[in-house]
């Protein structure tokens, strides 16, 4: 799991307790950085890339493939 990912598992418990003792204030805190949390992971850079073997993989497939066609 990445820093953020991490993170945000912890927002999530907090949550809960904000949530068990009816604490609006931190609730509504705690969802706003939920909120910027998920959006931080949903960004383009935070995606997966290929390994590397899959890579190299994935490229010899095409090259076959262009060979062919």
């Amino acid at each position: 799991m990445t820093s953020l990912e991490l993170e945000l598992a912890r927002i999530l418990e907090l949550i809960e307790q904000a949530r068990a003792a009816r604490d609006a204030l931190a609730l509504a805190t705690l969802l706003q950085r939920k909120g910027a949390i998920c959006a931080a992971l949903a960004a383009p850079e935070q995606s997966w890339s290929e390994a590397p073997e899959c890579a190299s993989s994935c490229l010899l497939e095409r090259e076959a493939v262009a060979l062919v066609a």
